[in-house]
């Protein structure tokens, strides 16, 4: 196999691999067990015990946007200017600091019952 092959194969299996872990992690299995008993019409409810499935997405796509701010953080000790290592960190902290904030929103929306 070709080398270019084999890091577009491991790259599909990381991107797999991760979508499969976020999901889980954010409560895959508690939107499709518990997801029937949801009212209509939310896509976050406000309960620790009920979940949908839009807001399982929603949590799997900020988390997704926390690991790109990761990536742009180990890009930064990659480049060779000052300048644009500044715009990979300043990029990276930002967009780290935008998921957490969204994230902790959607909890305190969750918490507050």
């Amino acid at each position: 196999m070709n080398y270019s092959k084999k890091s577009k194969l491991i790259l599909v299996i990381s991107v797999i691999y991760l979508v499969f872990f976020f999901a889980l992690s954010t409560g895959l299995i508690n939107a499709i067990l518990e997801g029937v008993n949801v009212p209509e019409g939310l896509t976050i409810v406000p309960s620790r015990s009920l979940q949908t499935i839009s807001e399982t997405i929603i949590m799997t796509l900020i988390l997704f946007v926390g690991v790109f701010g990761s990536f742009l953080l180990y890009r930064s000790g990659q480049s060779n200017t000052p300048k644009t290592q500044y715009g990979f960190l300043a990029g990276g902290f930002f967009i780290i600091t935008m998921s957490l904030i969204l994230g902790l929103m959607i909890i305190n929306i969750k918490l507050n019952l």
